[in-house]
């Protein structure tokens, strides 16, 4: 995924939140209530149990129904009348709240429109987050998630500048080599050039249209970039959530040394394949019979391997 494509989808989640923010703030602090004491009586007495179905009532009883249901149902719920039930106080204190709301002309109304139209099942951040109390392991958690995510998208930025860095090197090498080429002739495209690097003019050798070489002035290792050779970012390299677990399984199990053995006879086989292409002579493949140090300037996503 490409930096712009991500900050295309923040524009969008961002644009979607603005226009759900008006509707979330339209319930205030008497619909949380409401909210709270519908959850609360369906956990109770079973889904779809309403104020009105839990008194026996209709919708439209009147005030004096409503105080006649009341008596009748704490005399049924009170906790003296139910000792062995633990819960009875939980149940007698929601049964006051009820009725406060039927009692209450503006409560009932807007309790009588949820009644009608349904709860909403989204109720605004501010209500989860008033009875959101996170623990220590849920905020360790969320933290890590939200820093991978970062090195993640960080990972897919640096690659693609890192793609870019080289591809300008090479339009840069094969605009020199033009510069005194002779109109008749056609351009080149691969060969010797010279490109500037941090203002400084350095020798390269432009090898393909994603390939460059670039020798140092004081005459180290040459410098080899390839848009090719650059590792696209994943999940379990660059993630410390999961790059962390699998190199420390990879050092009790070992697998780590075989891979970067495999790794390394893959470069001799690839420095060996180039040869051959530009007509040199072909280098003896020598069998590795104990482990060699390999040292080398890491470009490209690659380390180019060099025996001592």
């Amino acid at each position: 995924m490409k930096p712009s494509s991500i900050w295309w989808m923040l524009s969008i989640l961002l644009a979607t939140f603005v226009i759900i923010a008006p509707s979330v703030h339209a319930w205030d602090q008497s619909d949380f209530e409401i909210f709270d004491l519908v959850d609360e009586l369906e956990k109770s007495e079973g889904k779809g149990t309403s104020f009105y179905g839990w008194l026996n009532l209709t919708p439209n009883a009147s005030p004096s129904d409503i105080n006649r249901a009341y008596r009748k149902m704490s005399l049924k719920v009170h906790p003296d009348k139910n000792k062995h039930d633990a819960k009875a106080k939980e149940k007698f204190a929601r049964l006051g709240k009820i009725v406060a709301i039927l009692r209450d002309s503006s409560k009932r109304e807007r309790y009588n429109f949820f009644y009608k139209n349904g709860v909403p099942r989204w109720r605004g951040t501010g209500y989860y987050y008033s009875r959101f109390r996170p623990g220590l392991g849920f905020v360790s958690m969320f933290l890590a998630f939200l820093f991978g995510l970062m090195q993640y998208l960080v990972g897919w930025v640096n690659y693609h500048q890192e793609r870019r860095r080289i591809a300008s090197f090479v339009s840069d090498a094969r605009q020199a080599l033009t510069v005194n080429v002779p109109k008749s002739q056609g351009a080149p495209t691969l060969g010797r050039s010279v490109i500037e690097v941090a203002g400084r003019a350095m020798r390269c050798e432009v090898k393909s249209d994603t390939y460059i070489i670039v020798y140092p002035q004081d005459d180290g290792e040459p410098i080899h970039l390839n848009t090719e050779w650059i590792q696209r970012p994943s999940i379990t390299r660059n993630v410390f959530l999961f790059s962390w677990p699998l190199s420390v399984y990879r050092k009790l199990t070992g697998k780590k040394q075989e891979e970067d053995e495999e790794v390394y006879e893959q470069e001799d086989t690839s420095e060996e394949q180039e040869q051959k292409e530009g007509g040199g002579k072909k280098k003896k493949k020598v069998k590795r019979a104990e482990p060699v140090q390999v040292t080398g300037t890491k470009v490209g996503g690659r380390r180019r391997a060099v025996r001592k």
